[in-house]
């Protein structure tokens, strides 16, 4: 018998900066969802290593999969020049109250 998933909180800031920092999104959504990692990765259509290594910050995770399974698991990426980053931060956090 599976123990329980303990829900991941989401990371404090919607920047993704790195590899790691999209895989804590998508263990965030995952855990969240009260799904297993094979669960999530049948859903997903991908196996579990590659689930597993996009949740572990691996940079050798295809970009194509990496956003089907954000995708799937109910995460929106939003890409902003980087001089914008301050104001749609904020305008995401009086959206968000």
């Amino acid at each position: 018998m599976a123990g329980k998933i303990t829900p991941s909180p989401l990371p404090a800031s919607p920047v993704v900066d790195s590899a790691e920092a999209f895989g804590a999104f998508v263990r965030s959504l995952r855990t969240q969802q009260q799904l297993r990692i094979d669960d999530a990765a049948a859903l997903c259509g991908v196996s579990v290593q590659l689930l597993s290594d996009l949740e572990n910050g691996s940079r050798s995770v295809g970009l194509d999969k990496a956003l089907a399974v954000a995708r799937q698991l109910g995460l929106t990426l939003l890409a902003v020049p980087k001089s914008e980053q301050p104001q749609a931060i904020a305008a995401i956090k009086r959206q968000s109250l």
